[in-house]
């Protein structure tokens, strides 16, 4: 039997920046076996610092200036976790974040960036950039003629992005820049090169004050001066996180770690650090992005020697390095040593720099299709290699019909509602009771999410029924790996799961482990009804039908796995796979709920269908009305689809269509299959106003009415 290389170590990538960057790339391009590589960021798509002020000026894009995280990740054959970190126990060697349980590590690397110092009062810091820029949009939008931006800091980095955002912003607001001195380290003539730039650009320089005092509205100096502003933003110099502090690492009197010319912890052999956080012991330089993006290389081939324990390589920081500063109307200064220059042709070379090091990480290998080593008479038969998880991973409706079929038939006195129903119903001396089971494969390499979304998905069943559950079993597969790796995944995965069930009061009484493949949970609930149990059954013409969610996580999952959804869009969907359903079965039932189903495997067309054909009634559904998660539609045109999407179109069948054709992409989205999905409610029209309203209010903003029943045929309008 063959076997895949079982992981036997834990590096862990704390950050997402310019060095770690270069880590996964190095992964992705030369696998160290026995190594699992983990990624822990706070934003998955990380920002190239390097562009900040083009994308101010609005000179690139959003895109343009970030890498993503996420296909990166996929190649490196990295787990990507999207968290904070807050906390560093060096004695168990875990670390603690925000919204996950521990982590371990074998090997530790940190290359999470600074936080802002020397901020005092209101204002908006520049770093973290993540946190900056939708703040900043904000203020582009607000800002009108005579409003006065301040920026405090007169480095490099205050004076690009001052000229950066007296290009981007409307006419008649006043660029400020504030500093005790302007461009302290600089060359005379970038100085006076920078100063008639800003002259130009119409910003107007304040020297010679030092600020102690800041409020949104006003800044004072340590001389009793003040100046009126109405934003202000700080470009000041950075300290070290609070956590590095507390971690017991050794560190320089600013709080950043100290390391070796390896990169490696002075104090911790199985700790390194890379870029802002660090601090070259024997050779200090400035928190500048060049070096971050020089100490990749080097970071990345002794984390794979430190793991084989094999001698490190030294880095040397260069003592003299090139500086381009833009000058935000397309020219650009640049300096090395003494040598200077200035000019549009500068800006190219800049922006031809930062564009062939953003590719790097962004023209990827395409994933290598297992069906190319069958024998070509083979591989006509074999299905398509890209298989989803989650409910993209089911059975199709008709195979799984003519399985059914062939069963012998499972009616029973005592169970009034079974195969075909959510749940089944199971009559017991007591009164009646509540059982499904669901799970699959995992979504996600975050257990503890992957976790969080199983059990959502399994107490959808129950909530369909208008049931509660009482009790849970589980079902957990984990990858084999090392003993202590298996023990800490086996744990994050039922984490997950028992924080949502504990939320609803449903403990987890029992259940099986087992060693597989790939990481897999089920879950089997228990549950029990407060009056009759609702159904599928019960939908009346005339009614209206409401969606609690949007559709599109088979496709983003789908285009995951292919490299092409964008992280921030996947992570939107996971956060609505995250999300319970209980608060809208409360919000349902208290506006005349008649009939309920939740959208799951066999996409929305699927689950409708059951409930028409349960109720004996037609509809008339908006095809447009349906909400969508960002990204869906893009990737459904593009061809992107799920591996049980196929079977799903079968649907389609059922319904006449009238102003759509079979490739629209927003039609193809109704068979879409979905994880953890909404609730598919029927209930009066005449409450239907008021139902949706408190629904969004309750936190389900997509909540939609979407169709009515009718008497007669089952209609989709594309109109």
């Amino acid at each position: 039997m063959r076997m895949d290389t079982p992981p036997v170590r834990d590096l862990v990538l704390l950050g997402g920046g310019h060095s770690h960057v270069q880590v996964l790339k190095s992964f992705a391009m030369k696998p160290l076996p026995g190594v699992r590589l983990t990624v822990v960021s706070r934003e998955v798509l990380t920002p190239y610092s390097g562009m900040l002020p083009g994308h101010v000026a609005g000179l690139y894009t959003q895109r343009d200036m970030h890498i993503d995280l996420g296909p990166l990740s996929r190649v490196a054959g990295a787990r990507l976790i999207a968290d904070e970190v807050t906390a560093l126990d060096l004695s168990a060697g875990q670390v603690s974040l925000a919204d996950h349980p521990p982590l371990r590590f074998d090997r530790l690397s940190i290359n999470t960036g600074a936080v802002p110092n020397g901020v005092a009062g209101g204002g908006i810091p520049v770093k973290p950039i993540g946190r900056f820029l939708p703040r900043w949009q904000a203020v582009k939008a607000s800002a009108s003629p005579g409003d006065t931006l301040a920026l405090i800091g007169g480095g490099a980095g205050g004076v690009e992005l001052a000229l950066a955002m007296a290009r981007s912003v409307a006419d008649g607001v006043q660029i400020l820049l504030v500093s005790e001195r302007l461009l302290p380290g600089q060359p005379a003539e970038v100085r006076r090169l920078l100063e008639s730039a800003l002259a130009r650009s119409g910003v107007r320089v304040l020297t010679d004050f030092r600020v102690t005092s800041a409020t949104d509205t006003e800044i004072g100096a340590a001389d009793g001066r003040t100046e009126q502003i109405d934003y202000l933003f700080w470009v000041t110099g950075v300290a070290a996180p609070q956590w590095i502090r507390d971690s017991g690492l050794a560190t320089d009197e600013q709080g950043f770690i100290s390391v070796s010319r390896t990169l490696q912890s002075l104090s911790d052999p199985r700790v390194f650090a890379a870029g802002d956080i660090a601090h070259l012991q024997d050779q200090p330089r400035p928190k500048a992005g060049v070096f971050a993006v020089r100490q990749g290389p080097v970071l990345a081939d002794n984390l794979r020697r430190s793991v084989e324990s094999r001698g490190l390589r030294n880095y040397r920081a260069q003592s003299r390095f090139l500086t381009i500063i833009g000058t935000g109307d397309g020219g650009a200064v640049a300096s090395r040593g003494a040598w200077v220059t200035a000019g549009a042709w500068v800006w190219r070379w800049k922006d031809w720099i930062d564009r062939r090091f953003m590719a790097r990480f962004k023209k990827l290998p395409e994933m290598p299709d297992p069906r190319s080593n069958l024998p070509r008479a083979l591989r006509a038969g074999a299905p398509d290699a890209m298989r989803c998880g989650g409910c993209g991973a089911k059975l199709g409706a008709e195979p799984l019909r003519r399985v059914l079929d062939r069963l012998p038939v499972q009616g029973r006195a005592h169970v009034p509602m079974g195969i075909g129903d959510d749940a089944a119903v199971v009559q017991v001396a007591s009164g009646q009771i509540l059982l499904t089971v669901d799970g699959f494969r995992s979504i996600t390499d975050d257990a503890y999410l992957f976790g969080r979304i199983t059990a959502h998905h399994a107490l959808n069943d129950v909530f369909a029924m208008g049931g509660k559950g009482t009790a849970a079993l589980a079902l957990a597969t984990v990858p084999l790996m090392a003993e202590t790796m298996m023990e800490e995944e086996l744990f994050a995965l039922l984490k997950g799961a028992v924080d949502v069930l504990n939320a609803h009061d449903v403990p987890l009484v029992g259940g099986h482990s087992a060693e597989g493949a790939e990481l897999s949970l089920a879950i089997s609930l228990t549950g029990t009804l407060d009056g009759a149990p609702i159904g599928k059954a019960g939908v009346q013409p005339g009614d209206v039908l409401v969606l609690t969610k949007p559709v599109g996580t088979g496709v983003l999952l789908a285009g995951d796995m292919r490299g092409e959804t964008p992280s921030d869009e996947l992570q939107l969907a996971f956060k609505a796979m995250d999300q319970s359903n209980a608060d809208a079965v409360v919000v349902l039932k208290r506006h005349g709920l008649r009939a309920l189903t939740d959208v799951t495997g066999f996409g929305l067309l699927g689950h409708l269908g059951e409930m028409l054909r349960a109720s004996g009634c037609g509809v008339r559904l908006r095809m447009n009305d349906v909400p969508v998660l960002p990204g869906a539609r893009r990737l459904m045109k593009q061809g992107v689809f799920s591996s049980l999407q196929s079977n799903n179109e079968l649907a389609l069948a059922d319904y006449e269509l009238r102003g759509s054709a079979l490739t629209d992409p927003q039609l193809r989205l109704l068979v879409d299959p979905q994880t953890s999905g909404g609730l598919l409610a029927a209930l009066p029209a005449s409450l239907a106003d008021a139902c949706v309203s408190e629904l969004q209010q309750s936190g389900y903003a997509a909540a939609a009415v979407i169709a009515e029943a009718v008497d007669g045929d089952w209609q989709i309008v594309g109109d």
